[in-house]
Order: C-alpha cells, then sequence, then structure tokens
C-alpha cells in the first residue's frame, strides 16, 4: 500500500509541474505591453509551489519509512553497538569514571562550581576500571595494553568489556560475546574487522629452524601484513548466537578462525554452552608486547579447535568445561577459571587457573612437533597454567604488575638428554597506562624463562609468516614496548624491542613498529 501511495504522490508531482509549466507558457503568449503577471497568476503559482513542496516532503517521507529495516533486524559494526549502548533502567554516565557512573544528578550538581567545572575530588579516579559502575571489570575508556591485537593485563581476565571485537582476548571471546548480547536485537548480524602490519629489523645469530629448514639470517628487516580478520556476528533468535570469520595474512592464504555457536542468554541463565571451532579457554598467558608473544604463550599454550564448551559467567567469574578430539582414538577435555574485579576506587585484581589434559591435540605446535620428533605423538602430556595480576590506579594512571607460571604435568625428554623431566615456563611484566597528552598510551615491560624446553620448538619474534619454528627452545626472553592512540582509539601503534636467547646459545634482537587498527 505505501508503494501505491508513493507513485500516486509522483504522479501527482508530475501534473503539478506540468500544470506551472502550462502557466508560464500561457504567460509567454499574451501581449508584450501586459507580460506582466497579475497579482491573481502570481498568487496560484506560489499556492502551486507550495503544493509541489508539500507533496515532495511526503514523497521522501515515505521512502525513507519504505528504506527503514524493521525493528528486529540490522546490520552493523559490532563496535558501533557496544559503544553506544546505554544500559535500561542503570543510571550510567560513561564519562571514563567510575564514580561519575554511579552518580544521580544531585551528585553532579553539588560537585559544580562556579566557573560550572567538576570539582577535582569528585572526579579523581580518570581510569577506575568498574564495569558500568558495578561488580567487575571493563576496561573501556581506559589505555589500550594488547598483544597481537588484543587485550591483555588485567582486561584479558574479564568478559565484561566493551572493546573492538577484535580486541577480545581469544581467551573469553565467546564470554564476552554474550556479555554483550543485551545490546543487540533479537535477529540482527554484525560484523567487525581487525588489521595488523609490523615493520621489523632485526640482529644477532643466525637461526636453526626446525623441520628442514634452513637456519635465518642473523641480521634483516621488512615489513609484513601480520593479520586481517573479518569477523561476522549473528544472533538467531533469543538464544542463538553464531560468529565466525576469516583470517589471512601478506601470504594471500585464507583461514578460518573461529566458527561456533552459542546456546544461552545471560538474561535467563548464567549458564551457556558452545559448540564449534575456537580457541580453549585455559589462562591469559600474557608477557608479551604489541606484537611478540609471552613465553608461556610460545609453547604451553592451546589454539582453536573443534570442541564443545560448558560455560559459567557472571560480573566477577568465568568458569569452563570443554571436550575437544584430537584424533579418532582419544577424548581429550581442559577447564579453567577466571576471576577479575574492583576491591577499592583505585585497587583492582585478577587471576586466572586452567588446565589442558592433552596440550599436542589442543592444537599446540610445539610440543606436538616435539612428540613426533621423539616418536611419542601418543602421549598425554597435561598443562597446568596460572596467572595473576594487581591494578593501582595512581599517578594519573594505572600500574598494573602481572605474573604467571605454567608447566606439563607428564613427564618427558623434553632436554634431549635421557632425562625425563617435566618442561615449563614462568613471566612477570610491569605496564603504566594512562592519557598523555590527549592520547591513551601504554609502557610495558616483561621478562620470562622456560625450564626443560632445549628441545621444544618455538617461533620467534620475526613476523614473517614463512619462519616456522626454532630447533631449540626459547630459554630468557626480554620485552620493552609502548603504545600510543592516533587519530582514535581504534588505531594503535606500538614501538617493541625483544631479546630472546635459546637453549643453544643462538640469540636474536628484534625491533618493532606494530600497527593494529579495529573496524
Amino acid at each position: 500500500m505505501r508503494l501505491v501511495k508513493v507513485f500516486s504522490l509522483i504522479f501527482i508531482l508530475l501534473n503539478t509541474e506540468i500544470s506551472i509549466a502550462g502557466t508560464k507558457k500561457i504567460n509567454d503568449k499574451t501581449d508584450s505591453s501586459s507580460s506582466k503577471l497579475t497579482a491573481a497568476d502570481t498568487q496560484k503559482i506560489r499556492d502551486l509551489l507550495k503544493q509541489v513542496n508539500e507533496l515532495k516532503e511526503e514523497v521522501n517521507k515515505e521512502t525513507n519509512t519504505q528504506n527503514k529495516p524493521k525493528n528486529n533486524q540490522q546490520f552493523a559494526t559490532y563496535n558501533s553497538k557496544v559503544n553506544n549502548y546505554i544500559p535500561e533502567g542503570k543510571n550510567y554516565l560513561d564519562l571514563e569514571t567510575n564514580q561519575i557512573r554511579n552518580a544521580t544528578s544531585q551528585d553532579i550538581a553539588s560537585n559544580i562550581t562556579e566557573n560550572s567545572s567538576i570539582e577535582d575530588d569528585f572526579n579523581n579516579n580518570k581510569n577506575a576500571l568498574s564495569a558500568n559502575g558495578g561488580p567487575g571489570i571493563d576496561v573501556n575508556g581506559t589505555a589500550a595494553i594488547t598483544t597481537k591485537g588484543e587485550v591483555t593485563y588485567l582486561g584479558s581476565y574479564s568478559g565484561n568489556n566493551t572493546i573492538p571485537i577484535g580486541m577480545i582476548s581469544s581467551n573469553l571471546f565467546a564470554s564476552t560475546l554474550l556479555g554483550q548480547r543485551e545490546r543487540f536485537d533479537d535477529y540482527s548480524i554484525f560484523f567487525g574487522g581487525y588489521i595488523e602490519a609490523d615493520a621489523q629489523a632485526w640482529f644477532g645469530s643466525e637461526i636453526s629452524r626446525a623441520n628442514g629448514m634452513s637456519n635465518f639470517p642473523s641480521n634483516g628487516q621488512n615489513i609484513y601484513l601480520t593479520n586481517s580478520k573479518l569477523y561476522f556476528l549473528s544472533n538467531l533468535g533469543h538464544y542463538v548466537t553464531a560468529q565466525f570469520d576469516f583470517d589471512t595474512d601478506e601470504t594471500g592464504s585464507f583461514g578460518l578462525g573461529n566458527a561456533f555457536v552459542m546456546f544461552g542468554n545471560l538474561d535467563t541463565s548464567p549458564f551457556f554452552v558452545t559448540a564449534g571451532r575456537s580457541k580453549l579457554s585455559v589462562g591469559v598467558y600474557g608477557g608479551g608486547g604489541p606484537w611478540t608473544s609471552g613465553i608461556i604463550d610460545e609453547f604451553l599454550s592451546p589454539d582453536k579447535v573443534t570442541n564443545v564448551s560448558f560455560n559459567y559467567k557472571d560480573e566477577t567469574f568465568n568458569a569452563n568445561i570443554s571436550v575437544f578430539g584430537s584424533d579418532d582414538k582419544r577424548a581429550n577435555f581442559s577447564t579453567a577459571l577466571f576471576y577479575a574485579d574492583t576491591f577499592s576506587e583505585n585497587l583492582s585484581a585478577g587471576f586466572n587457573i586452567g588446565y589442558v589434559y592433552n596440550i599436542a591435540g589442543a592444537g599446540n605446535g610445539g610440543i606436538q612437533n616435539f612428540l613426533q620428533n621423539i616418536d611419542r605423538e601418543n602421549d598425554n602430556v597435561g598443562v597446568l597454567n596460572f596467572d595473576g595480576n594487581i591494578s593501582y590506579a595512581m599517578l594519573g594512571g594505572i600500574w598494573q604488575l602481572q605474573g604467571g607460571w605454567s608447566a606439563t604435568t607428564h613427564k618427558e625428554d623434553f632436554n634431549g638428554d635421557g632425562n625425563n623431566v617435566n618442561t615449563g615456563a614462568w613471566y612477570t611484566g610491569l605496564a603504566y597506562a594512562l592519557n598523555l597528552g590527549g592520547r591513551n598510551t601504554n609502557f610495558n615491560i616483561t621478562y620470562g624463562e622456560s625450564y626443560n624446553a632445549a628441545q621444544v620448538p618455538m617461533p620467534l619474534s620475526n613476523a614473517s609468516p614463512t619462519f616456522g619454528q626454532t630447533i631449540s627452545g626459547i630459554k630468557r626472553q626480554f620485552i620493552a614496548s609502548a603504545q600510543r592512540a592516533y587519530f582514535d582509539d581504534n588505531v594503535l601503534f606500538g614501538p617493541e624491542y625483544s631479546y630472546q636467547r635459546l637453549y643453544n646459545d643462538e640469540h636474536m634482537n628484534t625491533l618493532t613498529l606494530d600497527l593494529s587498527v579495529y573496524i
């Protein structure tokens, strides 16, 4: 019916304009002595023009209404919905201040000075990490600290972060998406993206590489497109959400990242189920820089595998048990607990504990290659992981201290000396994040060591997609880095220096300028 009305209005509009043209022709044929329009003619034309404008406005109104989507269907970016959402029924004034988030109109009015500014003692906690003024952690509005684009330090312990989809920690990816479920309509499609490029220069020793690859040169430089991801997210009713993404790099070869379905809604129950391909949620694996991963993440963390996960989520806790299959003979599992919360206006903390029954079957390349090299690929090597973080707001920013330890629960000849031992690693890191010169900035230093990992292949800081793995494990790793937002908070530049020494005394120094862009 709307289309009929629109076409009818267009028909009337055309007739009206023809009428105007006819009036003009009649006037042209009049005697030159009476070429001027009479007052009656002028009024008639004005009335016709007014009617034309009214008809045009109605046509535009009908057309715009016709083009609008239905109320329960949308297609937009994930970031636009998450960052522009105000929880219904909550007193939420997001000025990046926990105290203002909790403030009533009377509180704000009572703290306005005569010159219309807010008192300093009311706004002294600019970097508060509280989620919507309540329990839990949300790092949105603070200076981002990331590794390979994903949030790290305290933000990686929380599933409440309202940040771009490409910045969400892969270790709590499903939990974070479902935590923002109330921001999206029941039938809707959203997308997001992430692009990462790295300019590098390196110097040190020639590096012996695994799998028969030639030695890597001791020095060089290059620029790499290291990540390009396109995310799709769709709600299929009130209790089903599907997510998948396509990943590529400068080689041009496309791969499937996540592809899973979530069953549940936190407005009904804190329990939910995921099924499909995703990274196992076991630990945060900190200790890295903008590009280089922490030493534990290099060889003792799981990756993306097909799994079914049973999850619990509330404002401060995340817990899960996942079952997955590495082959047709064995059923494997992993489990983990994450916690993050604020304890005062300035103090926040988080921790996690996790376990994987068979790390080689959980997408881990280093342990898998090691077991294949010694013809023990059927062995089940379990891994236990701990991480902890404490954050304190002072001196105009947030100071964060983080540490972690991970080790195998099954002994193997990890050193190649005939003795079966457990291998493991630990790390510690200190970061300072603040708004410096009007732009969010962070400074970060981390150090990590492994033990009994001489024969475990690992990747280095080199960003080449064809680098592969070293033939000997990393014994010590030091990283100093910074990150700064330019243009807006979705564009991060991060200079990084890393030093890595292997068990065979080979070493490498790598300078990286990391660019991360979130869509």
